[in-house]
């Protein structure tokens, strides 16, 4: 007599909490332990890549911010630094010293987003405030040079939009000093909390044998104890000149993953800082002075670190006014092939912890 089979299919999305956004898992289940998955996506997805190729490369520019709507600063700067590589042009200093300040803004503003998420879906409902809060006084920050709070339409071909106002300086030093304050009360509100760690640690263990099979970037690479990072491997706009650390982990499970954003938030504010220093001594020049008509016929692979890793454009130019092709490299693209293995053997109350620390964002996964 054959056994009677108590495995079944749960499906998890893509109106589901823990999901943040519109996509889903497809789940084997028996009991309450996941055998298998299968991430569904494709829900949100918005021809991006055809967009691109129908506009004109100043039209492209607002489309990028709508990539990510938690980062949507990093994508634009994706997207001018590859057709600045076609068009051969390089932006004045101040325009890159402006990109890297607004850049690291906009990571520490991802995170707070992430922690906030991540902690409620937890059970850490006070946390959902704190982080949040922080957040709002970046995008004011940034609302206060680029007009916008969500998509900001700041970077141009060849430099940014417009310079920063006079009492910037001065309030991003204020942000920075309470940012600090906040940052320490997040880690003792988080560490000394006995169910966070629990849920937390020697969960979704992904070793590092693993995370570089499977391609995964960002800190969820960097958290398997991986040290590479765009910034420092192939830096642009001067990131070599600044001095940052890039934080690993050690076992590759969700509490490394957690430590290495929280730690990445620390070397954000140093690199701000260091930018605020050197303001003063860049020409006041935001854009290139002579930038070409047409493009060069070129093919061109560029990327940067955005929150969520590695990601950019690979593009390619016929020397018309609209690119030929175009093809987006998606740090949530890459990171998604890991949950077949970070969910395998695991409880579906860990789902949402597993699910937290890769942090997807499903505007740029369904890209």
């Amino acid at each position: 007599m054959s056994k009677t089979s108590t495995e079944m299919t749960l499906f998890m999305g893509p109106q589901h909490p823990s999901m943040h956004g519109l996509w889903g898992l497809r789940l084997t289940i028996d009991g309450e332990t996941v055998i298998s998955c299968d991430a569904q996506i494709g829900y949100l997805h918005r021809a991006f890549e055809k967009l691109y190729e129908n506009r004109t490369y100043v039209q492209q520019i607002p489309i990028s911010d709508r990539l990510c709507y938690v980062a949507g600063l990093s994508w634009t700067c994706a997207h001018v630094h590859a057709v600045e590589e076609i068009f051969e042009i390089e932006p004045p200093a101040r325009a890159q010293l402006l990109r890297v300040l607004f850049l690291e803004l906009q990571r520490i503003a991802s995170h707070c987003l992430w922690l906030a998420a991540l902690s409620t879906d937890l059970g850490a409902l006070t946390m959902l405030l704190y982080p949040m809060n922080a957040r709002e006084m970046i995008i004011d920050l940034m609302e206060s040079v680029t007009g916008g709070r969500l998509t900001y339409n700041y970077p141009r071909i060849g430099g940014v939009s417009r310079d920063l106002h006079p009492t910037f300086i001065e309030d991003t030093y204020t942000f920075i000093d309470k940012f600090e304050d906040y940052l320490n009360e997040f880690m003792e509100m988080l560490d000394e909390n006995q169910i966070f760690r629990m849920r937390m640690e020697n969960i979704g263990i992904l070793s590092k044998e693993d995370a570089l099979n499977l391609g995964v970037v960002g800190p969820l690479l960097r958290g398997s104890g991986v040290s590479y990072d765009v910034r420092k491997a192939n830096p642009y706009w001067g990131y070599e000149t600044y001095d940052f650390k890039v934080p690993i982990g050690k076992t590759g499970d969700s509490y490394d993953r957690y430590m290495v954003r929280m730690k990445e938030m620390e070397e954000s504010i140093k690199i701000v800082k260091q930018a605020l220093e050197r303001y003063e001594s860049t020409e006041p020049l935001i854009i290139a002075e002579k930038i070409p008509r047409r493009p060069k016929t070129k093919d061109v692979l560029s990327l940067l670190e955005n929150p969520r890793g590695e990601a950019g454009f690979h593009i390619f130019s016929d020397g018309k006014r609209n690119p030929y092709r175009v093809r987006i490299k998606s740090a949530s693209f890459s990171n998604v092939r890991a949950l077949p293995f970070l969910l395998q053997n695991v409880k579906i109350a860990d789902i949402p912890a597993i699910m937290g620390t890769i942090d997807l964002c499903v505007g740029d996964l369904d890209h």
